[in-house]
């Protein structure tokens, strides 16, 4: 439902103030599905690009991986708020990025620690896309019985929609970007007031 230009984030001011079906309150648009549909958006001049980033392949995927591993260990003081991310057993991912789940008992929204980052110059986007049924392009199932079934409750496609955001690891980061969203982050923890950490 982004309106925005591309690489223009909240022109529009609203980006996290809007109400859409059933996703929580202030739901980044970005990341609304309001249309079932196709994303292609590959050009030849794209994939001309694509092809000759394949020679830094191995390059990137080891600065992923260490701008990953730098925010897992700065933030690990911080589970008690956040659930924090673990590679699977004996795999070596190249990360898409730092997935932060807010716990249920942190003094704190997603909400609220979004705004901040996004205030300070921290990007942030939503773990797309949480619980496809929350999103308004599933309001057809619902219109149209029989069409579909879920099996059970989804408690943690939910808590992925309500709880859960990503922070870059984008290989051009320095040091001193990773120093700054940690400080940014432990910062808005310890911020006085905060009954967890004040």
């Amino acid at each position: 439902d982004c309106t925005c230009p591309p690489g223009r984030d909240n022109t529009c001011g609203r980006r996290f103030s809007g109400q859409f079906g059933q996703l929580p309150p202030g739901y980044d648009h970005k990341y609304v599905y309001a249309r079932f549909g196709y994303n292609l958006k590959l050009t030849d001049m794209q994939a001309a690009v694509g092809l000759a980033q394949l020679d830094k392949l191995e390059e990137f995927g080891a600065a992923r991986r260490r701008n990953w591993s730098f925010l897992r260990q700065q933030l690990n003081d911080l589970a008690d708020c956040f659930i924090l991310p673990e590679a699977t057993p004996d795999s070596d991912p190249s990360w898409f990025g730092f997935a932060l789940t807010i716990r249920e008992q942190a003094p704190f929204h997603r909400r609220d620690i979004i705004n901040e980052l996004e205030k300070r110059g921290i990007q942030t986007r939503m773990l797309f896309s949480g619980n496809l049924l929350r999103h308004p392009c599933s309001q057809f199932l619902a219109d149209t019985p029989g069409k579909h079934r879920v099996i059970g409750a989804l408690p943690i496609t939910d808590l992925i929609t309500d709880r859960t955001f990503w922070l870059g690891v984008y290989p051009g980061l320095r040091q001193e970007h990773l120093h700054y969203m940690v400080n940014a982050i432990t910062t808005f923890i310890y911020r006085p007031g905060r009954s967890s950490h004040a």
